[in-house]
């Protein structure tokens, strides 16, 4: 995501920067959705060891991005482009959408910074971190399911990159779920002449476009207590899920 330029200040009080000023942007935002089942299984059917697979799948694929997509840029004006091995981030879990939906993801708050074999510190040179979104989606789907299986569940449909839902939560309980899924094709079927077709990275753009304000949270139990009462409304029935894994 866009950042503003700040200084940022090593240990040392020297900074990373560009040119005079010693600014630069402060990083990048990667973010990891879990599937819709999950987080209602996790939230609403109660599964936290869900959540613990979901950060594990994080740490995972932020480790193989570290060993192979980290690298710096070095020499006059930033002329060789260096791997480095190395990355500094920081996750903050997240349990809802903007709708205040059940929604299990990860920020990874990438520091633009990593440390060359010489100990210097530079400039994160991220082309190949931004190149290879897609392909990080596909490793973490990977990992996630690797340890959903491991915690009892079976796998069910599994779509493009890899992304999955896990077996036994039907279509309909998803969708109870996902009111801002709805939103956004709401809003292609609208705007688009043939919203049928349209692509992932269109309903990315009406998604940006559309998206409140991120809401404020009084009760975190009552939010639960909601979800599950929608839960019954719906004729959702988590718990067999649930035991059947345990």
């Amino acid at each position: 995501s866009r950042s503003p330029t700040i200084t940022t200040e090593k240990p040392d009080g020297s900074v990373i920067g560009n040119g005079q000023t010693g600014t630069h942007r402060p990083g990048m935002d990667l973010t990891f959705s879990a599937p819709k089942s999950l987080s209602m299984l996790a939230y609403v059917g109660g599964d936290t060891r869900l959540l613990d697979a979901n950060m594990a799948a994080v740490k995972a694929t932020l480790a193989w991005a570290e060993k192979n997509l980290a690298e710096a840029r070095t020499g006059a004006g930033g002329a060789n482009v260096v791997k480095t091995g190395n990355l500094l981030v920081a996750l903050f879990q997240h349990d809802t959408s903007r709708n205040l939906d059940p929604q299990a993801h990860v920020h990874a708050v990438i520091a633009n910074a990593t440390q060359t074999a010489d100990g210097k510190w530079h400039a994160l040179h991220n082309d190949k971190l931004w190149s290879n979104n897609t392909l990080l989606g596909s490793i973490y789907h990977a990992y996630l399911r690797e340890g959903v299986t491991k915690l009892g569940y079976a796998i069910g449909s599994v779509g493009k990159h890899g992304s999955f839902e896990i077996a036994g939560v039907d279509r309909n309980a998803v969708e109870a779920f996902s009111t801002r899924r709805a939103e956004i094709l709401a809003t292609a079927a609208e705007k688009l002449d043939n919203p049928e077709n349209v692509s992932p990275q269109t309903l990315r753009q009406i998604a940006l476009r559309t998206r409140a304000p991120k809401q404020d949270i009084a009760n975190r139990g009552e939010l639960q207590q909601s979800w599950r009462d929608r839960a019954a409304a719906n004729g959702i029935d988590l718990s067999p899920v649930v035991e059947a894994a345990r």
